[in-house]
């Protein structure tokens, strides 16, 4: 296989060594608590026989699993190359070196896991000594439409320029099914640290279904622009919002869960989401169409404001079938014009200061919520309440905060149609899950927080 600038250290490592160093969920094992039920490294199930590192731009090559891969540096897949990743192989970011994944415009990745063997990016530290923030994450950029002056922007922070945008709404940039993503989140440059995945004017011919991110510093997922659809996305202890969406994007998302981290004391939302803070109304507006959400707040009150929905700068949506706990309130709209948000069929309930939504121009409170008209008037309870199958009364929720979620209902709770292009029609229930028995979850997602 052709590699450009690859530093190929390929180290035959003693296998018993790895077994007695190596627990269920260090970074050579795609296991632990939630992971894969046949491990990782190989159809064997052990610790990789082999290490070697990627650094700087790639041709197209395969990664197998019977391999530790590790990020040296900004490592980036070209136009018109694919990396190739195995079932059940492991990718380690490189701390030192703020080792971090692009793909370019025009290249593409294929990374297909399963549930029992899914792919995993992690720190390259071991377990026991990882933390947020190790690495820096997964960055996919396309060619569809953004609303950038231009046509076309670049990510912020990186040395050379990691341009995205265009006008190719089908643009493909490959594949990602049953990955995790954890311990990311690493400051690229100052003020400026990496989402988990990023996908920048990523276009609808890419297909991401079934990913994970946790134990991130900053957004488990962020949307520039683009058409990508997405469905089943995992977001455990975020460093900063679960969901970012700006710049124009416009997909559809469906199954979408996340669960704060209860020791983040800061505003930290479930969504948050905006147009552009320059010109609100700059074509194409973000108006993404999101169906069955289900958002586990820190179920305390937090010095600052966090909430389930946080909602900016001519940002539109039709959103249905969410169930949203354990927030300060469930909604605060910012900015004016107030965003054109249509949401029906939800639940709000657990909220530590309002049930349904910030109520602005009270007095000054303790944990310093905003108490200024900053809206323009709206009334987001009215909003709310105006949605047709809104309801601030149903389950409390308390599975959402246990140390491994549990987040399906004992019972299904009945909601409406998925909106825009949802992967599944029939899922007629507000929620991720349609009940206790719903297990998309099983076998590739991991809640261990070392």
């Amino acid at each position: 296989m052709s590699l450009n600038r690859m530093v190929t250290t390929s180290l035959l490592l003693s296998l018993a060594a790895l077994a007695g160093a190596c627990g269920d969920d260090d970074p050579s094992q795609t296991g632990g608590n939630g992971g894969g039920e046949e491990g990782g490294g190989g159809e064997g199930g052990g610790p990789p026989a082999t290490e070697q590192e990627l650094e700087g731009e790639i041709s197209s090559i395969t990664l197998t699993s019977d391999t530790l891969w590790i990020l040296k540096g900004v490592v980036s897949v070209p136009a018109g190359e694919t990396l190739t990743i195995e079932p059940g192989t492991t990718i380690v970011g490189d701390k030192a070196s703020l080792g971090t994944l692009v793909v370019q415009r025009g290249g593409k990745i294929d990374a297909r896991g399963t549930a029992t063997q899914p792919i995993v990016f992690t720190s390259a530290l071991p377990a026991g000594e990882r933390g947020e923030g190790d690495w820096g994450g997964v960055v996919i950029l396309g060619k569809a439409p953004i609303n950038e002056a231009g046509g076309e922007a670049e990510v912020e922070g990186f040395q050379e320029p990691q341009l995205y945008g265009g006008t190719d709404a089908d643009d493909d940039s490959g594949t990602l099914e049953h990955v995790r993503i954890e311990f990311g989140g690493i400051e690229i440059s100052d003020g400026n640290e990496i989402n988990g995945l990023t996908l920048a004017g990523v276009g609808r011919g890419t297909t991401v279904d079934f990913v994970q991110v946790k134990n991130t510093l900053d957004d488990c997922f962020e949307f520039f622009g683009g058409t990508v659809n997405a469905s089943h996305l995992v977001c455990y202890r975020n460093g900063d919002d679960g969901f970012d969406f700006d710049s124009g994007y416009t997909g559809s998302l469906q199954f979408l869960f996340l669960v704060q981290d209860p020791t983040i004391a800061d505003d930290a939302n479930g969504f948050e989401a905006d147009n552009d803070k320059d010109d609100p109304e700059v074509a194409p507006v973000t108006n993404p169409k999101i169906s069955n959400v289900t958002l586990c707040g820190q179920d305390s009150d937090q010095p600052k404001q966090q909430f389930g929905f946080l909602f900016r700068r001519g940002f539109n949506a039709t959103i249905t079938n969410a169930l949203v706990a354990g927030f300060e309130a469930g909604v605060d709209f910012r900015d004016v014009p107030p965003t054109e948000v249509e949401l029906t069929h939800s639940v709000f309930v657990r909220m530590s200061v309002e049930d349904v939504a910030y109520v602005e121009d009270q007095p000054e409170s303790d944990d310093g919520l905003p108490n200024e008209d900053d809206d323009g008037g709206f009334d987001e309870i009215a909003w709310f309440e105006g949605g047709e199958g809104n309801t601030s009364e149903g389950p409390d929720l308390s599975f959402c905060f246990a140390s491994t979620p549990s987040p399906g209902p004992a019972a299904m709770i009945p909601g409406g149609e998925p909106v825009g292009d949802a992967l599944d029609p029939t899922a007629t229930y507000v929620g991720a899950f349609k009940d206790a028995s719903d297990d998309w979850m099983s076998g590739w997602t991991d809640f261990a927080n070392d």
